[in-house]
């Protein structure tokens, strides 16, 4: 129950006297009250001495009379805690004042401080948390604080539906909510997850393919408990399948390949990235997309050389950035993805996904690297059939592969205004011979102009270099 904080006064001066004690007054005489009606613990208090033979140089304070501190100030800012168990408490108080000669009040200045604990208070952070469905997981974060200190604060419960309340530290304030079996429908057992890596504790309550209410309240040292906040209606969506398709290309080429895909047997899980603005984008991208793709085999990344914003960051810039650490620990950790997008003029060499995707560089050139109707990808390493290009591309990628990379395409372009550079459009990366990633800087669908060397790569990719 001791001053935390003290806020800057002053001292007065006078003319020398015949010397005398000094005098200390509280500006308050009184705090008269009781019940609800009590300071919560943060209290500022002033005060002021006089000496009649010279000049009031200092002060003490006391808790007990028997501790004094010193303090050059005329006020004080106090954050006293109370007890644990406790809702309410008297602080006595004692000031005196110290004059030019060290004499000091000997009559100390008192004043009775009624106290009475502040419940804390919490609440979800909704512009960081699906509003409607979310897929397979879902990704909390919410603000605590307390007016008698935010380390009074003692902990933070969660609570699913009509399950028991979770206990959680009062220093967590973000958890993802992951079911045990992402596969299992109805009433689930759940992890909760600090980051793509790290548990909390087990959680029940979860209902997947069903709208879920989430609770959330914070309790004191005191016991005092916070009104609580909830989310509600929030659908949790199951998975179904080994594979995960990721639309996330704004031209919406969905459908192009589910069709393929379908076509060849292979069945999946969608997500559009981009319909309803996004709405199904992670809110958090990390830990959460890291902890949707660790429940899948295997990935397709539709995606191209449109900005996002980043609803957490604020930040401008394609998907495939936002996704870059998440891509990396998930083929890190056995995971296999295929990408296919287009890059932005200028793309960034500092950009994290030169260390992620199979890249070194881009052309920094000026001009242009075109793919006229009819030219070809050519298909460079065994079992990867030509494509033929379905309409023209303007301002095509084709990239300098990192040295662990393996080249797969290469692109019969037309260089425009001076452009130089590589052509290689496609290639892949593997660990122990197994391949992990595959990536075309090029848009799938738009090698469309024969349709079988599509599902034929396809078909080799998923069922041949995924394959184990």
């Amino acid at each position: 129950m001791l001053a935390l904080l003290l806020i800057a006064g002053g001292c007065k001066k006078g003319e020398p006297l015949p010397n005398q004690r000094p005098d200390t007054h509280i500006s308050i005489q009184a705090i008269n009250l009781t019940g609800s009606d009590r300071l919560n613990s943060l209290v500022e208090l002033k005060w002021w001495g006089s000496d009649a033979d010279g000049y009031v140089k200092a002060y003490e304070f006391s808790f007990d009379q028997v501790d004094w501190i010193l303090s050059e100030n005329q006020d004080s800012t106090f954050l006293f805690s109370i007890d644990a168990g406790s809702d309410t408490i008297d602080i006595d108080f004692w000031v005196r004042a110290i004059d030019d000669k060290d004499e000091r009040d000997e009559s100390p200045a008192y004043l009775r401080i009624p106290l009475k604990n502040t419940p804390p208070l919490i609440e979800f952070d909704l512009d960081l948390i699906p509003s409607d469905t979310s897929h397979n997981l879902l990704t909390l974060t919410w603000d605590a604080s307390d007016l008698d200190g935010d380390q009074t604060i003692e902990e933070i419960q969660l609570k699913i539906n009509n399950s028991e309340w979770t206990s959680i530290s009062p220093a967590i304030n973000l958890v993802s909510i992951v079911p045990d079996n992402p596969k299992a429908t109805g009433l689930v057992s759940s992890t909760l997850y600090l980051d793509s890596k790290t548990t909390a504790s087990s959680i029940d309550g979860l209902i997947m393919n069903d709208t879920n209410s989430i609770y959330l309240r914070a309790i004191d040292i005191a016991g005092s408990v916070s009104t609580e906040d909830t989310v509600s209606s929030v659908y949790v969506k199951s998975q179904t399948e080994d594979l995960l398709v990721i639309g996330a290309n704004t031209g919406s080429p969905n459908s192009f390949y589910q069709n393929n895909l379908s076509g060849l047997g292979i069945s999946h899980d969608f997500i559009d990235f981009v319909a309803n603005d996004a709405a199904n984008q992670p809110r958090i991208w990390s830990p959460t997309f890291g902890l949707l793709l660790a429940q899948y085999e295997e990935v397709l990344m539709i995606t191209n050389d449109v900005n996002f914003t980043n609803v957490q960051t604020n930040a401008e810039e394609i998907i495939l950035e936002f996704a870059a650490s998440s891509i990396q620990a998930y083929v890190d950790n056995g995971g296999k993805i295929m990408l296919t997008s287009s890059f932005p003029n200028g793309f960034s060499t500092g950009s994290a996904l030169f260390g992620v995707l199979p890249v070194d560089s881009f052309s920094t050139s000026v001009g242009q690297a075109r793919l006229p109707i009819d030219s070809l990808a050519e298909g460079i390493e065994n079992g990867y059939p030509d494509l033929t290009c379905g309409a023209f591309i303007s301002g095509l990628d084709p990239f300098y592969p990192s040295s662990d990379a393996t080249p797969l395409y290469t692109a019969q372009l037309t260089k425009n205004n001076g452009w130089e550079g590589p052509n290689i459009i496609g290639a892949k990366r593997s660990n122990g011979g197994q391949t992990n990633m595959v990536l075309l800087s090029v848009e799938l669908h738009k090698l469309d102009a024969d349709p079988t060397a599509v599902q034929v790569l396809l078909d080799k990719i998923f069922n041949d270099e995924f394959a184990w």
